[in-house]
């Protein structure tokens, strides 16, 4: 991953303090469907507690909710409050209805950035749920549903973090999903953990000082007491023998739901990561059973719990399950090499020639020197190389490494659509580069039509756009001779006017903006576009190296979706 500077990071970590305040201030929102079918059912006059309670159930954010009212009203200070059920008839009618009329009901939309974070972060605590109702079953008949409210509970940070910080909890997952340390990356860029977070956020919930301080306990773990939980697991035909001070650690309450919030985590990553490993051999020990058996009945979960739980834009963990392990991460080639004169008597001609590990933190692939495609006079288009995709040696942007990983390295592709939004995160979010247009060769001669549009307060114009690529217009400049432009604010009238005039009207005049040829299979049968408008990013000489980069990632993995429309083709025959 890239080395971020101390003034970028010291701008983003803001501090324990100042997300508790930022999350508290957040309103969960409750599924629009739910609110439909709560509305109907309340107008009828023999509605009553039981009724509604089957509605809420099936909104696990709305169930969070009246949980957490429920403890705020509860009287008795020894007992919580753990199922839905109880909440409800503690409350009673009269106070649950004002609580049903007063929460939000949204429509969620999975293009929207915020709205998907959301959705993806409720994906990822439903599996940690559905992992803890089965495992305390399993354990203790009856137990299943409070560890199914309370593993929800654990991850209701990430519930806030998505509507109060989207940008924030997306550039966190992605650069979990490259393999770094989440605790690392969560400190770097907000000051804090999320462990740190649902700690201060344990007073608010109202719950029993008995179940606070085990769940303060948990969500402060004991490293070392965890590594020794993961050497106890039963992987052999008998039982290794469980020391008594792991003994008694396995039997903290609520172990389940922390084990369970776990490994959804990490398993939203890759279920082959030594994190995932690591919480399964615990869960092995916790469970007394197999070590082989669990991860069998692990993924059995998963994949039951996907079928019941399809959430529109978000990933399940039984695709996850499909994904291949992350490549292994080890530390640079610079410490290692330090690491080794320190420990060796040897001279130091010989420590030298001692084999470095591959360092896979940052990009070791064949670099290649990309040339500017204007000088400070000529404005003239430069050719770029057909059929090489290579990274470019200044792009260091997590975002970009992870699209460049997925599409040309892993070949993950599976339409045009997945394609250009993967590609659009890494325009807006990496670059500034807020709008941006996919347009392909259409059947009529000389024309192009535009198939994806992101950005634009309404992109549906340019789903039915078709405009002319003659040369004499930009577009069939691009078209006739693959290449590159970056259009800066001095130049940008004139390149404007050699567009046409309904992709002139469209763009309401933007400030700057760089366009690419698209090719498939080193035949040009496109043009990317993309501009900052709207945005508070001027395009920089490195965006414009991550832009063509970018730009030639989209043509392998437009070669990739070629290929296996030809296998399918084949198979057909």
């Amino acid at each position: 991953m890239p080395a971020t500077s101390s003034k970028s990071v010291n701008q983003k970590s803001k501090g324990l303090s100042h997300w508790r305040k930022q999350l508290l201030q957040v309103s969960l929102p409750a599924l629009h469907q739910t609110g439909q079918k709560l509305a109907i059912a309340m107008r009828k006059p023999d509605c009553g507690l039981l009724d509604l309670e089957k509605i809420v159930a099936e909104d696990p954010v709305l169930s969070f909710q009246m949980l957490s009212h429920a403890n705020k009203a509860n009287q008795n200070p020894d007992n919580d409050v753990l199922s839905l059920p109880h909440a409800m008839a503690l409350l009673g009618m009269d106070k649950v209805k004002p609580i049903l009329k007063n929460v939000k009901y949204i429509h969620f939309n999975p293009e929207k950035i915020a709205h998907n974070a959301f959705l993806q972060a409720l994906n990822t605590s439903l599996h940690a749920a559905t992992q803890a109702e089965s495992w305390a079953e399993m354990k203790i008949q009856g137990s299943g549903e409070a560890h199914y409210w309370m593993a929800l509970r654990l991850s209701v940070v990430y519930w806030y973090l998505a509507l109060s910080a989207p940008k924030e909890y997306y550039a966190i997952e992605h650069r979990v999903q490259t393999g770094e340390n989440r605790n690392h990356v969560e400190t770097e860029i907000l000051g804090c953990t999320s462990q740190q977070l649902s700690r201060t956020l344990l007073p608010y919930w109202r719950l029993t000082e008995f179940t606070a301080q085990n769940l303060n306990k948990l969500l402060n773990p004991d490293a070392k007491m965890l590594g020794k939980l993961s050497k106890c697991a039963w992987k052999t035909n008998v039982a290794p023998e469980i020391p008594k001070a792991q003994g008694l650690y396995l039997q903290t309450p609520w172990l389940a739901s922390m084990l369970a919030h776990w490994l959804a985590m990490n398993s939203a990553v890759s279920w082959y990561s030594p994190q995932t490993l690591r919480t399964l051999k615990i869960l092995s020990v916790f469970l007394h059973r197999p070590l082989q058996e669990v991860i069998v009945q692990v993924h059995k979960t998963a994949v039951s719990f996907s079928k019941l739980h399809q959430l529109q834009g978000v990933w399940s963990p039984a695709v996850q399950l499909l994904h291949p392990k992350l490549p292994k991460r080890s530390l640079p080639k610079k410490v290692l090499l330090s690491a080794q004169k320190k420990a060796s008597t040897k001279p130091v001609a010989e420590a030298t020639k001692v084999k470095a590990k591959k360092d896979l933190s940052v990009d070791l692939r064949k670099k290649v020197e990309i040339k500017p495609t204007r000088t400070t006079q000529d404005t003239a288009l430069v050719p770029i190389k057909q059929q090489q995709v290579l990274p470019v040696n200044e792009v260091q942007t997590a975002l970009f490494k992870l699209f460049y990983l997925q599409t040309v390295k892993q070949q993950q592709v599976f339409s045009i659509h997945q394609l250009m939004d993967g590609a659009s995160q890494v325009l807006h979010f990496d670059l500034g580069l807020t709008r941006c247009i996919l347009f392909m060769k259409s059947r009529k001669q000389g024309s192009v039509k535009g198939i994806y549009a992101k950005g634009f307060a309404d992109n549906s114009p340019f789903a039915s756009m078709e405009l002319s690529a003659e040369s004499d217009h930009l577009l069939g400049k691009l078209l006739g001779k693959p290449a590159a432009l970056w259009v800066q604010p001095h130049q940008c009238a004139k390149y404007l006017n050699d567009l046409p005039e309904p992709l002139q009207q469209a763009l309401e005049n933007p400030k700057e903006f760089v366009i690419a040829t698209i090719s498939i299979r080193g035949v040009a049968s496109g043009i990317l576009y993309a501009d900052n408008k709207g945005g508070d990013k001027a395009i920089t000489s490195a965006h414009y190296s991550t832009f063509r980069s970018l730009s030639q990632a989209v043509n392998h993995g437009f070669g990739t979706l070629a290929q296996k429309k030809e296998k399918e083709h084949k198979q057909q025959r």
